[in-house]
């Protein structure tokens, strides 16, 4: 990655955590509580593009959504902070595609109100989590509750594991449906395959490096480049599909088939 684009990627996170700290400023409501969390014990998570000269990454206990956020949820957020609004939010927070499947600006139209929430990009999904007193889980995180099988936190350790994931993966609906229909895997958690994608904090960092001037700040180490050679485990195609996914995502971008959900 060149210096001049990773200060442009630093640049625009800067102007987002600015907005939003107007916004605060400014007397903006948060957002309603959003869907309930469960708590995650932590532990060692392989990553299946390991960051260069990184053992296992061990992921500290947190709290994450036990559903993705819906789009009755997210119209609650935009009616309390209008600046994310599809009229108001600033071009370099969100491209033209976000919130594209809205009627308006505050009218879902056609779209199930407890279907997830789509269309939304990095920067809109991270402030409402913020606006939850929350934010957007880690790679790590996200990947270590979403190697879980349906008895144990260790999926691969399940007959059918693997099969089950990528089927989920690879046949996803066009347009999502509601959140929770499918069966929660061994922590509580619904829809992490084959609903939506979902955005992580630091999107795009797995296959990436860094030098020092942005070590320890991930979301600066975008994916430049890669392929199976380096994975850790090269039959695991649900999780290829995944992170090849994430590689080509941009702050910006938004997505029919791209949601989120918080941690904290």
């Amino acid at each position: 990655m060149t210096h001049v684009l990773r200060f442009l990627i630093g640049l625009t996170l800067g102007l987002a955590a600015t907005q939003l700290a107007a916004a605060r400023a400014q007397g903006a409501q948060p957002a309603a509580p959003g869907p309930a969390m469960v708590e995650i014990p932590g532990g060692p998570v392989e990553l299946l593009f390991p960051v260069e000269g990184e053992e296992p990454v061990e992921v500290a206990p947190f709290r994450i959504d036990v559903l993705p956020v819906t789009n009755a949820e997210f119209l609650a957020f935009v009616e309390a902070h209008p600046e994310w609004a599809r009229s108001a939010v600033p071009q370099v927070f969100a491209g033209p595609g976000y919130l594209a499947g809205w009627a308006g600006d505050l009218d879902l139209g056609a779209l199930d109100p407890a279907a997830p929430a789509t269309q939304v990009s990095w920067f809109a999904a991270a402030a409402y989590c913020e606006a939850r007193g929350a934010r957007l889980p880690t790679e790590a995180e996200w990947e270590l509750v979403a190697s879980a099988g349906l008895e144990g936190p260790r999926g691969v350790d399940e007959p059918g594991y693997r099969e089950r994931v990528l089927t989920l993966t690879t046949n996803r609906a066009p347009v999502p449906g509601p959140v929770g229909q499918g069966e929660p895997n061994h922590y509580g958690v619904h829809d992490l395959h084959g609903l939506v994608w979902e955005w992580v904090f630091d999107v795009g960092s797995s296959m990436a490096t860094g030098d020092s001037r942005s070590e320890g700040d991930r979301r600066l180490q975008l994916v430049c480049g890669g392929g199976s050679a380096g994975a850790v485990d090269k039959s695991d195609y649900a999780a290829f599909l995944r992170y090849a996914f994430r590689s080509g995502l941009e702050g910006g971008y938004s997505s029919g088939g791209l949601g989120f959900r918080c941690a904290g």
